[in-house]
């Protein structure tokens, strides 16, 4: 497992060690102190980061960053893999839902065969999406 001192992790995550710094006091990351004088944190925070910049992304408060980081902690490995997983398909949605939101004024430009056949390669692809969705469910 990599361990990262303070610097490095902000680094690899492009944030602050300040930013580091008040999540580690928040609660939101641990790390390990050894006889030294530097906090190592783990992948784990690693991750963490990413988890708490995607988040921020949808505009989400710290405190329910932070609910949803402690959910994860009570779960297994496994779990955490698949809740990191759904959380970038999330992401991705999202990302779709605001690019239909740009291409809306073209598709009203259509003809009625031409938006019948965007709606049908739609509506395959999101069927697609949520027979996935169901299986993991």
């Amino acid at each position: 497992m990599n361990v990262y001192r303070i610097g490095q992790l902000a680094e690899l995550a492009n944030v602050s060690r300040r930013t580091i710094d008040y999540y580690t006091q928040l609660g939101m990351l641990n790390y390990e102190k050894t006889g030294s004088r530097y906090r190592y944190y783990t992948e784990d925070a690693l991750n963490r980061l990413q988890m708490i910049n995607r988040y921020k992304e949808q505009n989400m408060p710290l405190n329910e960053i932070k609910e949803r980081l402690q959910v994860l902690s009570e779960t297994t490995v496994d779990s955490e893999q698949v809740l990191l997983m759904v959380d970038k398909l999330s992401t991705d949605l999202r990302g779709l839902e605001n690019e239909l939101l740009e291409l809306k004024p073209l598709l009203e430009q259509l003809d009625e065969q031409q938006l019948t056949y965007a709606a049908q390669q739609l509506s395959v692809r999101g069927s697609s999406l949520l027979s996935i969705l169901a299986m993991l469910a």
